[in-house]
């Protein structure tokens, strides 16, 4: 999807973000508004390897901020929908325990989104 990017000026990253969906553009510019420093999808975490050593599971958080040192996943899937992303955190935390990393659900944005009058697509 290609949207209109705006010049980020917190954004740390070297090459502009491609985000898969509104909700993290709209969450993009929120940080960046309030000059919170962020990159996109900076690093992936490696979950599980064949007996090969080829990965078999990964993940991928949307954000990084540096400063809190914290990694934010954005999901705006039905509640139903997030058992995998659930189960996913959980393995990082798991293999990564020094990695923080938080999730925040559809309800988290909307809530968000209502408090910055952010629009939100449906």
């Amino acid at each position: 999807m290609s949207w209109q990017l705006p010049a980020f000026q917190a954004y740390r990253g070297t090459i502009p973000p491609r985000f898969q969906n509104e909700v993290e553009l709209e969450c993009a510019k929120l940080l960046d508004f309030y000059g919170v420093p962020w990159a996109y999808e900076p690093r992936t975490f490696v979950l599980a390897r064949d007996e090969d050593g080829r990965v078999r599971s990964a993940f991928t958080p949307d954000f990084y901020l540096p400063e809190q040192d914290l990694y934010v996943e954005i999901t705006v899937m039905r509640q139903s929908l997030v058992t995998r992303k659930n189960r996913k955190l959980r393995e990082i935390r798991e293999l990564y325990p020094d990695v923080k990393i938080k999730l925040f659900y559809r309800r988290d944005i909307e809530r968000l989104a209502q408090r910055y009058r952010l629009r939100l697509a449906s």
